[in-house]
């Protein structure tokens, strides 16, 4: 979707990380109203969660709005299959876009081109911005 995409690139150019640039995004271009709060949250996943290079920050944000539209806030609301279902299924998709989730692979692969945060942003947000609608999440 090119709103969130443009999103995407202006929250980055003002400095967001790759999480909050994803979160924002989707937050703002879909109208999800999700509270700030929850931007906090999403924050502290930059770096490959926490600067630690390990899972990239742009997919656990959007594993994040996939978890605000499709999770759960108690055990009997809905089974963990359905839950993970939307959360499994984007997941598989964004490994087959970009081969591996870990944010320093990423950026330093044994073989090939490192992807730059700045794609791995927009190409995350446009990704699950498309995915939500068409899973009719929102």
């Amino acid at each position: 979707m090119e709103h969130v995409k443009n999103l995407a690139i202006e929250y980055h150019k003002k400095g967001n990380n790759c999480a909050e640039t994803v979160f924002k995004a989707c937050n703002e271009g879909l109208n999800l109203g999700l509270p700030k709060s929850a931007v906090r949250m999403a924050a502290v996943m930059g770096g490959g969660i926490g600067r630690s290079g390990c899972a990239c920050g742009a997919l656990t944000s959007a594993c994040l709005i996939l978890g605000a539209l499709s999770g759960r806030e108690e055990p009997q609301d809905k089974p963990v299959v359905d839950m993970y279902s939307s959360v499994h299924e984007f997941y598989e998709r964004w490994i087959q876009r970009f081969g591996v989730a870990c944010c320093r692979i990423l950026k330093n692969p044994p073989e090939g081109k490192p992807v730059s945060c700045a794609v791995l942003m927009v190409e995350t947000a446009d990704m699950i911005s498309d995915f939500v609608r068409e899973k009719g999440l929102k």
